[in-house]
């Protein structure tokens, strides 16, 4: 995900006070009378297989669920641009990357605990694992492709299914080859991997080898078998294919804009509008390539072929201007990619937080007085899945991302509930919604916020313990997200009174929390 603020956001400390304008969703309901129980709440959640949401899970990218990778003598191996800016973090040197120089202890390892976040994933209901392959780590070098580290990812995606998660894979989360890349005489980049006249041939040099492997049935069975898998669990993922569901680009905008205008990301270039629209033909170029390469492949999928979409970060633009800023970037970058509609099988649509241009603002209520990042405002989810609805009907959505940071895991469990609420009303009004992924299931390193933000469910060192409630009594975000999970999958009675009470819980608590904020 991206989580670096535009210039002109409002600062927590700069917001006014909240309108006395309600949020309103099913209905006209109000949040103080909502409820999970309500007749039509009720309907939305029962609807008939096929027209319900399908899958709950949560999603991850492999370099931020792994920043440092080590050669055998313990050193930090290089081979893109973020590592690179990870690495001069490291060293002391001057670097984009927020927290302490050398704080590797505090890097997650996932290769390390993989197992566990399969695992964790499936006790908490879920039935969908989205994270990502590494173009950097897997083509290594010009014409390489990294075949060990390939069957490390089947491994996973064979462990998700084995856990009867449905696999998302990402094709690209960001990090660039460093070989694609122009560095001046400080090592510091000049031209960005998107900017070299070759990056399409790199590109789909690495997605062909990605395909290529995923059908191939004797590397694709000798690694299962290497896991342990029977000859019949071998036999049925080979028939039904590892992977239905590909993210082709994760989060264009986040490339984009970061990158090329405000200097956040690599290559840390600002106002830089000529390259800016040279790198987004790049992206909507790579998009083509994956989506031809995974659809023209001989992969296989249960679903009779695989689906592949782009993972849209879009934000809620509040004030007057909201409706330009929402058609610049929104909707405008979106339809670079999707053109027509023939370009992608799903949408992908990743929300986080509310950005407004102060003089123009009609400000809705306030869902966080100093929130760790963003201003979070559940209700903005709404009119976004509408929209993309309306401007691509044909095509279910998946929400693939939407996350809170919270380092006390206090106010998460609130925001989670509210989120799902009105992806709930979106569903009610008629918008396809295919699933929705949490970001993220661990902690995880947020790029040029390193490990300073929290938006995991979990750390790492807790993922070998036993799932059980706080012995303080707080709701955790966990509980509140596995509550979820039931009644989207099973609506009873009960898990919907389960998920009711959760609800009623996670406003207390997050009320307390405003309250001692005043006092």
């Amino acid at each position: 995900m991206n989580i670096e603020k535009p210039s002109f956001e409002e600062t927590p400390q700069e917001q006014k006070a909240p309108s006395t304008r309600k949020e309103k969703g099913f209905g006209g309901v109000s949040e103080k009378d909502f409820s999970f129980e309500a007749p039509d709440v009720l309907k939305t959640l029962r609807f008939p297989e096929g027209t319900k949401i399908e899958y709950i899970g949560n999603a991850t990218s492999d370099f931020q669920a792994e920043p440092l990778l080590f050669d055998d003598k313990g050193r930090p191996m290089v081979f893109s641009d973020w590592e690179m800016e990870l690495a001069k973090k490291i060293k002391g040197k001057s670097s984009k990357i927020v927290g302490e120089p050398g704080a590797v202890a505090d890097l997650p390892n996932f290769r390390k605990f993989k197992e566990d976040y399969v695992r964790r994933s499936a006790e908490l209901g879920e039935n969908m694992f989205r994270f990502s392959l590494d173009f950097a780590r897997l083509c290594p070098g010009v014409g390489e492709f990294n075949e060990q580290l390939m069957a490390d990812y089947v491994k996973t995606l064979a462990l998700a299914r084995a856990h009867n998660l449905e696999p998302m894979l990402a094709i690209y989360h960001w990090p660039m080859p460093k070989y694609l890349l122009t560095l001046d005489q400080e090592d510091n980049i000049k031209v960005g991997g998107w900017e070299n006249p070759d990056v399409a041939k790199h590109f789909r040099f690495y997605v062909e080898n990605v395909v290529r492997y995923l059908s191939d049935e004797d590397k694709v069975r000798a690694v299962l078998k290497s896991q342990g898998f029977t000859k019949d669990a071998q036999d049925q993922f080979l028939a039904e294919g590892l992977v239905r569901y590909f993210l082709s680009i994760n989060e264009p905008t986040s490339i984009l804009f970061p990158g090329y205008l405000a200097g956040a990301f690599p290559p840390f270039k600002k106002g830089d509008i000529f390259a800016f629209k040279k790198v987004l033909s790049e992206l909507v170029n790579a998009h083509d390539i994956a989506y031809n390469e995974i659809k023209t492949g001989k992969l296989k999928s249960r679903s009779g072929e695989p689906q592949v979409g782009v993972g849209h970060n879009w934000v809620y633009f509040d004030g007057v201007l909201g409706k330009v800023l929402d058609a610049i970037t929104n909707r405008g970058i979106t339809k670079k990619f999707e053109r027509t509609g023939a370009h992608s099988d799903f949408l992908g649509l990743q929300y986080y937080f509310r950005m407004t241009v102060p003089r123009f603002s009609r400000r809705g209520k306030s869902y966080g007085d100093h929130p760790d990042f963003g201003d979070i405002y559940p209700p903005g989810i709404l009119p976004l899945l509408k929209n993309m609805n309306q401007q691509y009907p044909q095509k279910d959505i998946f929400v693939t991302e939407f996350g809170f940071s919270d380092r006390k895991d206090a106010r998460r469990p609130y925001w989670i509930m509210e989120t799902v609420r009105y992806i709930l009303e979106a569903k009610k009004q008629g918008v396809p919604i295919k699933g929705m992924l949490l970001w993220s299931l661990v902690n995880n390193f947020e790029w040029a916020r390193g490990m300073e933000q929290k938006f995991g469910l979990f750390d790492e060192r807790e993922l070998k313990e036993p799932l059980k409630p706080s012995s303080a009594g707080e709701l955790r975000s966990w509980e509140a997200w596995a509550a979820v999970a039931r009644a989207i999958h099973q609506p009873s009675d009960e898990n919907v009174a389960a998920l009711q009470k959760i609800y009623e819980n996670s406003k207390a608590q997050f009320s307390a929390g405003s309250q001692e904020k005043k006092i």
